[in-house]
């Protein structure tokens, strides 16, 4: 009867066998199995491939104790092998045996099948839980592209509407040599400040421009050197003039002189 339970487990191993966690007698009769059973060649050949696609796809090693972890409790279910576990003396046990104490006789095969069960489980999700995960991780970069996509759509918007404002209009700044083009429309309340190639502030130092509001500067948007795209904070639509200057790295709540450029708006 051993036989005939484990000739039913065995079709359970493929995943066992695809980890290396069968122990070389099970391997071996596994094997056999193998050359005659289309069915478990399949189920071994899918978790190598999956464990391929994986391997160069993350470039990642599975938890050093992954198999171990498997092979101790493949291990455990052969500990403690209990009396009677064979058909034999099962049937031979009379009066005075164990078998007379109404206990009932359970085959080691039997035994451990629920056990090998989950030890496939378990296997088959070494195998293909990293898939879930680099399942989520391709859903989470398609999240952040969707995110990406809208800021960029909102962007380009906020772009458009800018330039078709009535009242739009440039002024050019001199920095060190260098134009930045300011784009204003009071009307949209909005301004924007490019430039291709500003020289570096400085180490440790920022640009910060500066909204002229009844002739007080109100600290607007601090940035870096070369190319430059920014909105300001503000309200332009208050501000008479607009004003740049280099101040520590974070921004100053009051100007560092000297004035770089300022331009009325």
């Amino acid at each position: 009867m051993q036989g005939g339970d484990r000739s039913v487990d065995v079709h359970g191993d493929a995943a066992l066998y695809a980890v290396d966690a069968l122990e070389p007698e099970e391997r071996a009769v596994f094997e056999e199995h193998l050359r005659g059973c289309a069915a478990c060649r399949a189920e071994v050949d899918s978790y190598g491939e999956v464990g391929a696609a994986l391997a160069s796809a993350v470039a990642q090693d599975p938890p050093p104790a992954l198999r171990g972890n498997v092979l101790a409790a493949v291990h455990g279910t052969r500990t403690g092998a209990p009396t009677g576990t064979s058909a034999g003396s099962s049937s031979a046990a009379g009066p005075g045996t164990g078998a007379s104490s109404g206990a009932e006789v359970v085959f080691l095969a039997q035994r451990r099948r629920p056990r090998r069960q989950w030890l496939a489980a378990a296997a088959a999700a070494a195998v293909l839980l990293p898939g879930a995960a680099l399942g989520g991780w391709a859903i989470g970069t398609q999240t952040e592209q969707r995110e990406q996509q809208q800021l960029a759509a909102q962007e380009q918007d906020r772009q458009t509407r800018l330039l078709a404002a009535a009242d739009v209009a440039t002024h050019q700044l001199a920095v060190d040599g260098r134009t930045a083009t300011l784009v204003v429309s009071e009307q949209e309340d909005v301004a924007m400040l490019v430039a291709a190639d500003l020289p570096a502030p400085g180490e440790g130092q920022e640009y910060q421009l500066w909204l002229m509001q009844d002739g007080s500067p109100v600290p607007d948007v601090h940035f870096g050197g070369g190319q430059v795209q920014v909105w300001l904070d503000g309200d332009v639509d208050r501000a008479g003039a607009v004003a740049m200057t280099v101040e520590p790295a974070g921004g100053s709540e009051t100007p560092t002189l000297p004035v770089l450029a300022a331009v009325e708006v």
